[in-house]
């Protein structure tokens, strides 16, 4: 299942552990049609979608009439309900589990013991993307991009301290991560894509402590995370 398979699915389990919450609430045994068809329509959609994921869903198995109006019966839908969404959460469980992501070997750090953290991170970036945790993916790109500039840098400080972009601070692991940058896209070792697409990034260790993120009001969402990634890549592509 490609990651983006993955997200559709997700939403949809999301989508039917919110209906069945309200067939779940629902005070009676019997319920109108009006949220029945809801529900019809989207296990459609997830049919259509997904064909042979799920049971059939057979509305007329449900159906009675009492008292001159249309019911359906709660209680067998409920059944059907906690089946279906079991089963979505076990095929999503599997495929996050055994899904294939995309690999950096992360050739161009001279350090080996960082190369191999960042192998690990880049893995659990995208675990972090598909599964919407944005505030993990920016935290971890960017500590990733970090290491990678500082590992650069520091392999000629003294060319890296000459740049008009350096800030004063003599020693480079005390930079933040603008810093870092600015110098690298100066000396011209990344393009300066990074630099236009790093805001989402710049304050990524603020984000660690929550106070922070209360006090500065920083914000994320999907879009800062993915510009994140994409940093990250362009910095790869750019070493490589």
């Amino acid at each position: 299942m490609t990651a983006e398979e993955l997200k559709k699915l997700r939403g949809y389990y999301f989508s039917l552990v919110g209906q069945k919450e309200l067939f779940d609430r629902h005070p009676t045994p019997y319920i109108h049609p009006s949220p029945v068809g809801i529900l019809q329509g989207e296990i459609e959609s997830l049919k259509t979608d997904f064909p042979g994921l799920i049971p059939e869903f057979n509305l007329n198995q449900f159906y009675e009439r009492l008292g001159g109006g249309d019911r359906y019966n709660c209680l067998g839908i409920r059944a059907f309900l906690a089946s279906t969404v079991g089963k979505l959460k076990a095929v999503i469980d599997a495929s996050e589990s055994q899904a294939i992501f995309q690999e950096q070997d992360f050739k161009f750090v001279g350090d080996p013991e960082i190369r191999k953290i960042l192998v690990r991170d880049y893995v659990e970036i995208q675990r972090a993307l598909v599964s919407n945790c944005w505030k993990s993916v920016i935290i971890l790109a960017g500590s990733a991009i970090e290491a990678i500039l500082l590992d650069l840098l520091e392999r000629d400080p003294t060319k890296a301290k000459a740049s008009t972009k350096a800030p004063k601070e003599p020693d480079l692991k005390k930079w933040d991560l603008a810093d870092l940058i600015k110098v690298s896209v100066d000396l011209k070792s990344v393009t300066d894509g990074v630099e236009k697409l790093s805001d989402p990034i710049r304050e990524y260790r603020n984000l660690i402590h929550p106070g922070n993120e209360i006090r500065r009001k920083l914000k994320f969402d999907a879009g800062e995370a993915r510009i994140a990634f994409e940093v990250l890549g362009i910095v790869c592509r750019d070493l490589s």
